[in-house]
């Protein structure tokens, strides 16, 4: 009898036993630490043109500025995890000036215009017109672009010095800005 008793007791452990799970589970915690990223992507560092005759002092429409490959437009990338908008600036007021001449060498930097030619951003145009003179204050190029990578946006400048400065090289420092909002 006792052998019964200890087989039916063994048996049910076994019985209880085997129903336990065969899983368990434990948590872990997890962490992610996210910083608010923005990136611009100039194509290059440098455009340039040359006013050579007459005829490039008549033009009324100026000199469109290119790269060293002969380009007009230079496309731009933004990278932004935020949307973001893109404001363009001259860095001083004046153009710096290279050459022998020694009196009509202070030109403005409005001389050079600017002209957002193609806005992949998702953000709005909001240059005021189709050409606009550089300034030392900051002005809108691109309002509201949506976040994400490789936002694309292309810009012209062009020059417009007419017949009052002497011959040199002008340089001017253009600024162009992404901000996330």
């Amino acid at each position: 009898m006792k052998r019964l008793f200890f087989s039916l007791l063994a048996a049910c452990s076994f019985a209880v036993a085997s129903a336990q799970p065969v899983a368990d589970a434990s948590v872990i915690i997890s962490k992610l630490h996210l910083d608010n990223v923005i990136l611009m992507i100039p194509p290059v560092d440098f455009v340039q043109t040359h006013f050579e005759d007459a005829g490039d002092y008549l033009d009324p429409n100026g000199r469109v500025l290119e790269d060293i490959f002969g380009n007009q437009t230079s496309p731009f990338l933004v990278f932004s995890n935020r949307n973001f908008n893109v404001a363009i600036k001259s860095a001083t007021a004046n153009f710096a000036y290279l050459g022998s001449g020694t009196g009509n060498n202070v030109m403005p930097c409005s001389v050079l215009q600017y002209s957002l030619v193609s806005n992949g951003t998702g953000g709005t145009n909001a240059t005021p017109s189709t050409w606009n003179s550089l300034s030392t204050s900051t002005a809108p190029l691109i309002t509201g672009g949506t976040y994400g990578a490789a936002r694309p946006f292309g810009l012209k400048m062009r020059a417009k010095p007419g017949w009052s400065y002497t011959g040199g090289v002008y340089l001017l420092d253009v600024i162009v800005t992404a901000t996330q909002l």
